[in-house]
């Protein structure tokens, strides 16, 4: 059966930091991962989730199966911590979470259940976070673009993507960025978040919000706006979301599907539709990332402590914008970064051609992946001033 199967290139990001891992000079600077690092270069494990994962543990009694829509606790937590816990969403009963292994395996089962549901088709604006594509035409979607991003003024085109989105209709889904956008960190305003919710409400399309980072934007409350505002204003609304970045919890593959029903009873009949999709893929997800952010979201004290953690990540990555802002004033590339400062999130698209790239790597050992987004999690102190050389080298080349 396999003796003709074609070995595969390795992925792109995992080859590239190969690439940074094997580089012997030590001013090497790696912009490329897709993960929170502090200022040593480390993704720690949260105090909140090591005291959370304790607390887990010596309460634990079993290993048996969990229930099909997650750990126990996990669900109601979640969906505390995204609409509030007076939200009428909530008290209606209109918004139900099922847990996945992940905000990939999150986004997975949202195709599957659009695709068995009817969806006409799914649109994404360009640029996106590429594993939306393969994620979402692996189950089976018709997937179109729309304009989103300016690469020449740095910012969100929203004329563009509002004239992209004016041609959809019922039965389709357009995906959002909840916040912090992947790859450009560039975010729509509160008033352009407000206009495409008439027009889903004027057209009949679905929202399906993905919401990858959330508390990393602002504060945990403004960064789902977005998810607060669809959902009291349209009957149904989809949400991916991840544990991974705000919680730390990449390795465990923590994550939700949220839906947003007209009403309890349409809410309770799609969670139903998606537990049986997961059942017939993965059937349960892991327990213990669920179990352990329930653990922190039900315990004030632990909650106190994540939600510090948490703002001390955030703040950490917007001093970094402000870092990269600042030192490329001071040697002469005027406005040319000034955009940096300005996004939201871990990630912003250098305006780089991919032989500028190239040379950055190769001349500077500075690493970004193809397209030219940078974490800004890689910046500090001591390495700003060599990548901005680098970046007016390579510019200027």
């Amino acid at each position: 059966m396999f003796q003709d199967t074609k070995l595969l290139p390795p992925d792109p990001i995992l080859g590239l930091t190969k690439l940074f891992q094997d580089d012997p000079r030590s001013e090497k600077i790696d912009l490329g991962v897709g993960v929170y690092r502090d200022l040593r270069g480390a993704t720690p494990v949260m105090k909140a989730v090591v005291q959370a994962e304790a607390n887990v543990t010596a309460a634990q009694k079993t290993k048996a199966y969990t229930p099909a829509d997650g750990a126990p606790g996990f669900g109601p937590a979640i969906l505390d911590l995204v609409f509030g816990k007076d939200s009428n969403i909530l008290s209606s009963g209109r918004a139900a979470a099922v847990q996945t292994p992940g905000g990939c395996g999150a986004l997975r089962l949202a195709g599957e259940l659009l695709n068995t549901q009817g969806a006409a088709s799914l649109t994404l604006g360009e640029p996106t976070w590429p594993n939306h594509v393969p994620l979402l035409s692996a189950a089976g979607l018709k997937l179109n673009s729309v304009p989103y991003y300016d690469r020449d003024a740095n910012g969100v085109d929203f004329a563009a993507f509002k004239a992209g989105v004016s041609r959809l209709g019922a039965n389709d889904v357009l995906l959002l960025h909840g916040c912090c956008h992947n790859p450009t960190g560039a975010d729509l305003s509160i008033e352009q978040v407000d206009e495409i919710a008439n027009m889903a409400a004027a057209q009949g399309f679905l929202p399906l919000i993905d919401a990858a980072y959330h508390g990393f934007a602002k504060d945990l409350d403004a960064d789902a706006y977005m998810i607060r505002k669809f959902s009291a204003d349209l009957p149904e609304v989809l949400v991916t979301y991840s544990c991974s970045k705000n919680f730390g919890l990449y390795r465990e593959r923590t994550g939700a599907l949220i839906i947003v029903g007209a009403s309890a009873d349409r809410a309770a009949a799609v969670k139903s539709q998606a537990i049986s999709l997961a059942r017939k893929n993965y059937s349960m997800p892991p327990a213990h990332g669920g179990e352990v952010v329930a653990e922190i979201l039900s315990d004030p004290a632990l909650s106190k402590l994540w939600r510090e953690e948490l703002t001390e990540m955030a703040d950490r990555v917007r001093s970094n914008r402000q870092l990269l802002e600042r030192t490329a004033q001071a040697s002469g590339l005027h406005n040319r970064l000034s955009f940096v400062a300005d996004q939201a999130g871990m990630f912003s698209l250098l305006p780089l051609s991919e032989d500028q790239i190239r040379i950055m790597r190769e001349d500077y050992g500075v690493y970004i992946v193809g397209g030219g987004r940078i974490n800004l999690c890689g910046v500090n102190e001591v390495n700003v001033e060599h990548l901005v050389r680098a970046y007016k080298a390579a510019t200027s080349a």
